[in-house]
């Protein structure tokens, strides 16, 4: 498959600066290797590489990337398992817009969250409003 420069420095900007989440990332992954591809020929791409992953998730991740602006519906063909019309989706390329990344791990929220409530059960009759609300949106955060 030959691809555009663009889409090669696109997808090693995304890996690099660690711009999808992993799950985005394999999807995103898998249409870079591949090329050009259903939902249902990923989910079958998706076994083989990823085999401890719920390929079900592939669809969700992939109105995802459609909204960050990394993936197109570049056409429609039958199926060859359902033989119904589907998108065929590839990559743009362009970088995702409109993404929050998070630098902190899930394990180091939580660690954050939890030494916060700690704290403020240390300090709880002299703790404000705002120390509440503060350790709420650590939580909420998570």
């Amino acid at each position: 498959m030959n691809r555009r420069q663009t889409s090669i420095d696109c997808y090693n900007a995304i890996k690099e600066n660690g711009l999808l989440s992993k799950r985005r990332m394999e999807v995103y992954e898998i249409l870079f290797r591949y090329g050009d591809m259903t939902a249902n020929e990923i989910v079958r791409k998706s076994k083989a590489h990823y085999p401890h992953t719920n390929p079900s998730s592939f669809n969700a991740r992939l109105s995802e990337l459609k909204k960050y602006g990394v993936i197109i519906e570049v056409g429609e063909k039958k199926d060859i398992v359902s033989n119904n019309n589907c998108y065929i989706w590839g990559l743009t390329d362009r970088i995702p817009k409109d993404i929050k990344i998070s630098r902190s791990t899930k394990k180091s929220r939580v660690n954050d969250a939890l030494n916060s409530l700690r704290q403020l059960y240390k300090t709880k009759t002299i703790a404000t409003d705002e120390d509440w609300k503060s350790v709420y949106d650590l939580i909420k955060r998570i």
